[in-house]
């Protein structure tokens, strides 16, 4: 039987990178040092990346792909990269002047041979074609650019892979494979609200991301309940920002309206749900996808199996925890210097990296009073690198335990067992053993 949500939320849900903020592997509250000078910087980096995805189709009688974005962050984009998931077998067969394209699986990328600005607030239509002459709606749209003072990720996942690695995290946050957008909970954490998919808060500046996006894409007039929120929460996260602390107040929130219900109706109401729940999936990519893609591109992590342990690491210990794992694995493995790629380095494989990896993940789980309660699902990774199921290929469940893997020293942390197909589809068993192998 699983663990109550309130009890799962306050122990598991918390992550940082919040804003590109270095956080402690505690949870989402930032580390203090270099705050007065990191802060604003970061700030300004995510919100020039900003975008909203208003069409998304592809005709298979014309053979032609739309995807119309629009820039809805505070600078003008350079050179965007288009990445998206076209359907298993589909190939993108045509490049529009000024575009060039690779594909890695099922992802599709195309990068710019010529300079291209989008201003901020200005649209861009972006057509493609593929070998397909069915319709379907390209998965997984992700618009990168310079503007945003990084580097365009390497490759992800594919879209199948993608479903497969949220269905797993999904289970650690919520005991369900389905993916929570309607939460939102005030757990008395010290963060404000809890909300949707990744637990964005309102006091530590994710929050404030999804409600920037969903105001671009629909007014308060058109059915937007969380418009007459923007106010507030711009002055809760100017004290997160001038003082480097989670914010626990709610009441500029509060004073305005229910902001529990509000942002529930937002995800349960038909004619705004798509929206909503599509600014939920862009903040999500952007502090916690893509970034950990990026990871998996720099130290030469290539199978999908490290590319989900990776992203489940970037959910649950944010961007900086997640690093310190990376850093403290290969130190372990003889790489101390952290020469990157660290795969083929010395001879390391990914699978002992992998491993290593996942046993100091486990190891910060298990130091802490509180998170130890959760150590259960570094478990279900292992159990699936021992198997070899590194491209996430083959059916599994997660009737796995730490104890299973690493001994009887560890607490059994209570989670549903799903069965969990290849295309991110799933099933509850009636039966189940745990092991590790």
């Amino acid at each position: 039987m699983g663990v109550r949500r309130q009890e799962r939320r306050r122990v598991w849900s918390w992550r940082g990178a919040l804003l590109g903020i270095t956080v402690a592997l505690a949870g989402c509250a930032p580390d203090l040092e270099g705050t007065e000078e990191a802060l604003p910087v970061a700030e300004q980096s995510l919100a020039a990346c900003s975008y909203a995805i208003t069409t998304n189709t592809y005709v298979g009688a014309d053979w032609w792909g739309t995807i119309v974005f629009k820039n809805t962050g505070t600078a003008a984009m350079t050179s965007p990269t288009v990445s998206f998931g076209v359907p298993s077998g589909i190939v993108c067969d045509y490049d529009e002047p000024g575009w060039t394209h690779t594909q890695s699986g099922t992802t599709c990328t195309y990068s710019r041979t010529s300079a291209l600005t989008v201003a901020v607030n200005a649209s861009y239509t972006f057509y493609y074609s593929t070998t397909s002459n069915v319709s379907f709606t390209a998965s997984n749209v992700t618009i990168t650019d310079p503007s945003c003072g990084g580097t365009n990720p390497g490759p992800g996942l594919s879209a199948n892979q993608k479903k497969v690695a949220e269905d797993l995290t999904s289970i650690w946050e919520n005991d369900t494979p389905s993916i929570n957008y309607a939460y939102s909970e005030n757990i008395q954490d010290g963060r404000g609200y809890t909300n949707g998919r990744a637990g964005f808060c309102t006091g530590t500046g994710d929050a404030i991301q999804v409600i920037q996006c969903y105001n671009a894409l629909r007014s308060a007039a058109n059915g937007n309940l969380m418009a007459k929120y923007m106010a507030g929460l711009t002055t809760i996260n100017n004290r997160f920002l001038s003082t480097g602390q989670s914010q626990a107040s709610t009441a500029e929130l509060d004073s305005v309206g229910n902001w529990r219900a509000d942002w529930a109706t937002s995800y349960n109401n038909t004619t705004t749900r798509a929206d909503f729940k599509s600014c939920q999936d862009q903040v999500n990519d952007k502090l916690y996808y893509t970034p950990a893609m990026t990871e998996a591109g720099k130290w030469g992590l290539t199978q999908a199996l490290s590319k989900a342990a990776l992203y489940d690491a970037f959910i649950n210990h944010g961007e900086s925890g997640a690093r310190s794992l990376i850093r403290s694995a290969n130190t372990a493995l003889g790489n101390s210097g952290q020469v990157a790629p660290v795969i083929g380095y010395n001879g390391i494989t990914e699978s002992a990296w992998l491993q290593k990896f996942l046993e100091k993940r486990r190891d910060v789980l298990a130091a802490d009073s509180t998170w130890i309660e959760a150590v259960d699902r570094v478990a279900a990774y292992e159990k699936l690198r021992r198997r070899g199921n590194w491209d996430l290929g083959t059916a599994f469940r997660n009737d796995v335990r730490a104890s299973d893997c690493w001994g009887s020293s560890y607490p059994f942390s209570g989670y549903t067992v799903r069965a969990i197909n290849p295309d991110g589809t799933w099933s509850t068993p009636g039966t189940y053993t745990y092991s590790c192998q």
